[in-house]
């Protein structure tokens, strides 16, 4: 510990404010990585109570075994991803963002047929409905 705290000083004293924040600064994307276990290891998925269903998929609530946090999961058909590159840098961009008005992506899971995004559960209903009803954005 006491070498890493040397490091920062003398880091703080020869680099600008920037230069330190871009090397020690703790990142969520370091945080957020894909999750090599099948996800069943660790959610238990309510398969009966669809959220939410989409051309890639569907959005189901899913609780944490460990933690008992309730969160959403959108299940997402391999087969139905197109450009697999445009996919990874859309999953790496939300490992990113860090913003209340944004949806945090927690971890994700990959088995041969399906990727698993899991997020915060958002409620509250549809944005698009929102918008109509108070006609503005």
């Amino acid at each position: 510990k006491y070498n890493n705290l040397q490091k920062l000083q003398n880091h703080m004293e020869n680099n600008s404010l920037e230069k330190v924040f871009e090397e020690f600064l703790i990142k969520k994307s370091s945080m957020i990585s894909k999750n090599e276990n099948p996800i069943s290891t660790f959610y238990k998925i309510d398969k009966k109570n669809i959220l939410g269903t989409g051309t890639f998929g569907t959005v189901q609530r899913v609780l944490h075994k460990k933690t008992g946090q309730i969160r959403a999961c959108k299940t997402i058909n391999k087969k139905k991803i197109s450009n697999p590159q445009r996919f990874a840098d859309e999953i790496k961009i939300l490992t990113d963002l860090d913003h209340p008005n944004i949806l945090k992506l927690y971890e994700y899971f990959e088995d041969q047929k399906n990727v698993y995004l899991v997020t915060e559960l958002c409620t509250g209903g549809e944005l698009f409905d929102m918008i109509v009803e108070k006609e503005y954005l």
